[in-house]
Formats: structure tokens, sequence, C-alpha cells
């Protein structure tokens, strides 16, 4: 075929750099071998449907297309553009780099796997997709840019175009590879779900939280010869005693400078937690507590546990990934997970960002740490404890919950950790 096949939308030309550049990227990304018959027919109906979800202003031809595999597709997608789930797609694709290119991309794979299908089964021969075809190919590009959807919530990247690096934000790479991965893991849809319907209950169930100072917080007192930091009161009493004072010492006050209070959340991976909803309630949880700390400005600290504690994470991407992905296994080890913690928090830069453990467990493991959390350590333990008892945990903890699984009880979970 001489040149591109015909373009099935309005409002942006095919001859437009904007559009072959478009096109360009779709082919670069994709990164597969496209069928040699149908490549031309793919690459431009995967760029038309990229400007028809990312712009407002583009819609589909009336015209027929003389290109019979173009034809199919066109009808396809005007039937697509009436239908209330498009309607709904379009609300956050709009102007939404990552999404549109995601739809377009796994759309072009789809497309293209079928087209070799087709070609093996007739004698690698140019007959058309039959409209089934090209249907399913939509349909599974509409699951995957929901998918996509909820991950975007979660995260919620400030930069819709997506062309920032995977430490300061999330590519269009990266979502792909993410939303793949999480199509492949059973409830992941629903664990999203959950947690991005936590995020908008929030707000109608929380107190306003405590503010904090530039100048600090009072940490006690203690004896100083600095005027500067003496209390005033001080300063007021009888000149014996003020005297006595210079060669003693005044009273002064200590601070130190906090910030408003990161979540360090251990999260237990053991194989009990996969029985029943344990897996879904406490993930969808993690992942509201992740996105809430976001929302105030607070940082976020995980870290899974098994028999032993795993990697901890603070990066947005890794987070989302391991919390959708990685399996419920292994025995339970509290004790290796808490002593962690605890030595983290020892450290000097994150000594400064919070001072509260929570812990979700359903509690299979003997815990024997009273000396670790006495008087002398500031650190605070939020136990939620999932169908289980854990009396040693009890013991140590500042604030040991019974998890309900169910809505209300994750909400319950979340507004301790927003007092916190």
């Amino acid at each position: 075929m001489a040149g591109n096949p015909r373009s099935n939308i309005n409002g942006i030309s095919q001859t437009s750099t904007v559009y072959k550049i478009t096109r360009e990227r779709l082919v670069r990304r994709v990164n597969i071998d496209l069928d040699r018959n149908s490549a031309e027919d793919i690459k431009t109906a995967a760029s038309d449907l990229y400007f028809l979800f990312y712009s407002g202003l583009v819609t589909v031809k009336n015209q027929k297309n003389s290109n019979e595999l173009m034809e199919s597709i066109r009808l396809r997608m005007d039937y697509m553009t009436k239908t209330k789930e498009f309607t709904q797609a379009k609300t956050y694709s709009h102007l939404n780099d990552r999404l549109s290119m995601l739809y377009s991309i796994n759309f072009m794979k789809a497309l293209n796997e079928n087209a070799k299908k087709n070609a093996a089964r007739n004698g690698n021969s140019s007959e058309s997709l039959n409209p089934k075809t090209i249907e399913k190919s939509m349909e599974g590009a509409s699951k995957k840019i929901e998918m996509a959807h909820e991950i975007e919530k979660i995260i919620k990247d400030k930069n819709p175009g997506g062309n920032t690096g995977r430490k300061e934000g999330l590519s269009v790479d990266s979502l792909i590879d993410l939303t793949d991965k999480a199509m492949k893991v059973e409830n992941a849809d629903k664990i999203l779900t959950m947690a991005n319907k936590l995020i908008d209950i929030m707000p109608r169930y929380t107190k306003k939280m405590r503010a904090f100072s530039n100048t600090g917080e009072l940490a006690g007192y203690y004896k100083t010869r600095h005027i500067s930091n003496v209390l005033s009161r001080e300063l007021a009493m009888p000149d014996e005693i003020f005297y006595s004072k210079i060669i003693n010492g005044f009273t002064g006050k200590e601070k130190r400078l906090l910030s408003p209070g990161a979540y360090y959340v251990l999260l237990d991976k053991s194989g009990s937690m996969y029985e029943g909803d344990k897996t879904l309630w406490s993930r969808s949880v993690a992942l509201a507590l992740f996105r809430i700390s976001k929302n105030k400005g607070r940082k976020y600290f995980f870290r899974f546990f098994d028999n032993k504690p795993h990697d901890l994470l603070n990066s947005p991407f890794d987070i989302v990934e391991n919390i959708l992905t990685v399996e419920a296994n292994k025995g339970t080890c509290i004790e290796c997970a808490l002593k962690t913690a605890l030595r983290d928090l020892q450290n000097g830069k994150m000594a400064s960002e919070t001072n509260t453990i929570i812990i979700i467990t359903d509690g299979e493991d003997k815990v024997n740490m009273q000396d670790y959390f006495g008087k002398k350590n500031e650190t605070k333990l939020i136990t939620v404890m999932i169908n289980g008892y854990n009396e040693g945990l009890k013991k140590i903890s500042t604030t040991y919950m019974d998890a309900k699984l169910n809505e209300s009880g994750a909400l319950e979970l979340l507004g301790l950790a927003r007092s916190v």
C-alpha cells in the first residue's frame, strides 16, 4: 500500500507534525514486530485512538473508509464513543498523555497479535481482521486503562503528561509495566478500588490534624546559662535566687523540630495472611495510608515482613508495585520486623521523621519485647490485629486494635493513623 491508510478522525490532520510524532512515539514504545500485512493500518488506528481519548475536539469521521480493516475499526470507534464506559474513561484520559498512550499501545499490541494469528491461519494473506477481533482488542485496552487510572489515583502524580523520570513521577513506560503486572494478580483491581474508595471517604470522617511549628515542639526542660533559652519566669526571681542561678544554671526549654508525623508501616505477608479477606483488606488500607500521607505532605515508609523483614520502601512506584504484586507466603517473625523498624527509627535521618510504627498482622508469632518498648523508648506502636490475638504485642502497643475487615474497620484505622 502506498502511503499511510486514511485516518478515521476529525479534529487533527493526519499530515500534521503532532500526529506524525505521536504515531512514531507509539511505534517506538510498543517495541514489537508488527504484522507486515497490517502494520500501517495498526499504527494509524492506534494514533487515532490516542487522540480520541486525549483530545476533547476529536471526533470519529462519518465517511466510510476505503480500507477494509480501517473501516471495521472506524465502525467500532463510532460505537465505542457512544457508550457510557467511554464517557467515563474520557473524564480521566482527557489531556492525560499517560492514559491515552497506554490505551493506544495496548490496543496496538492486541490487534497486532490477532493480525499475526489471522495471517497464520490464512497462509500469510492480507485478509482483514474480523470485527469481533477488533472489539476484543478495544475491550482489553479499556480494562487496562481502568486499572491504570486506579493506579494513577493512588500515586497521585501531579504530572499527567507522564514525562518525568521514575523517581520524580510516573512515566508512561512505568505505568504500562505496573498495569501489566497488576492485571495478572488476583484481586489487584479490588485492592485498588477499595483503597481509592477509602481515600474518597476519609475527609468526612477525620478530625483536623494538629499544626506543627517551624520553631519546634517542647521536648523537655534542661539547665542552661544562655539567657536567650531561659524561661521568662526564671528572670523574675528575687536577686539572691537570680544570682544563684547564674552560677548553677537557669531552667530552659528544650525544643526539637518534628515533621508532621511520617507513617512507618509494617505489613505481614506470611502465608496465613492469604486466608479470606486478610490480604485484600490489609493491602487496601496500606495503599490508603500511602495516599493520605501524600495528601498531607507526610513521608511514608513501608516494609513487608514474613519470617524476615524485607526491603524498606519509600519510592511511590516501588510501594504501589510491591503492595499490589508481592505474594503472601512463608512464616512470621514479628520480632524481627519490629527490631528492624526500631533500628530504622534510631537512624539520624529517620528519627526526625516519625516515632510511630503501624504493624498490620494476624499475630501468629510469639513476641517478647517489653525491654524494647519501655519508658526510655518514645516510639509508639499501633498494632492492627487481623482475626487473631497476640498478648506479647498487646503489652507493648500504644494502641491495640482488633481489625474489622470491612469499610468501617478500615476507616477506623485510617482515622487513628491520622491522629498520631
